[in-house]
């Protein structure tokens, strides 16, 4: 079948195919044309094609957008780069100047994954620029920092304590079951010797 449609419709396949024409972004999604963007070191403009609120945060990141970089991270709900994407929002705001915001975030991670090595450098350096600009900040995050340790030591001792409460009240229970049934016993065996 050649007919007069065909070539033209063949030459139109071909131009759609040609990389870098206007035509390939039609078939690219929101989330791949922030990519190409990306590789491009077009950060902000990539920034705005992504959905997913890690990468716009990544993108913002190096777009040097860090007040938005912060949002985007905050809002990060997927397992999978949620540790990251808290590192990183205290690493947007380490570069804002929110020492204490960044030693949260920073913290935050090390509860989870205590071997972050990066994690804990930058909660540092955080910690010692914080020291400079608001010692009294400081001061108070340490504070809190001590409670939680003290709060997290009371805790085994609670625990251990309740566990020793709540076998001291088996052993009572086991024995008022046995001075129970020996009573029984007791009586039992009386009534019978009265019978006879």
């Amino acid at each position: 079948m050649s007919g007069p449609g065909r070539p033209l419709i063949l030459c139109a396949l071909l131009a759609l195919a040609v990389p870098g024409t206007a035509w390939s972004s039609w078939f690219e999604n929101s989330e791949q044309a922030g990519k190409r963007l990306f590789d491009r070191g077009r950060f902000i403009e990539s920034a705005r094609q992504f959905q997913d609120p890690y990468r716009r945060g990544v993108a913002l990141y190096r777009g040097q957008d860090y007040a938005a970089a912060e949002q985007a991270f905050s809002q990060v709900q997927r397992d999978d780069v949620r540790l990251d994407a808290l590192y990183n929002l205290g690493n947007a705001r380490f570069q804002q100047g929110d020492y204490e915001g960044a030693i949260d975030a920073y913290q935050q991670v090390l509860e989870q994954l205590p071997e972050q090595s990066e994690a804990r450098y930058n909660l540092g350096l955080a910690k010692a620029l914080l020291a400079e600009v608001d010692p009294a900040a400081l001061e108070r995050i340490e504070k809190k920092e001590q409670e939680k340790r003290k709060q997290e030591k009371k805790k085994p001792e609670e625990q251990q304590e309740k566990q020793e409460s709540q076998s001291e009240e088996q052993k009572k229970e086991q024995q008022e079951s046995q001075s129970g049934e020996q009573k029984k016993e007791q009586q039992e065996s009386q009534s019978g010797e009265q019978k006879k």
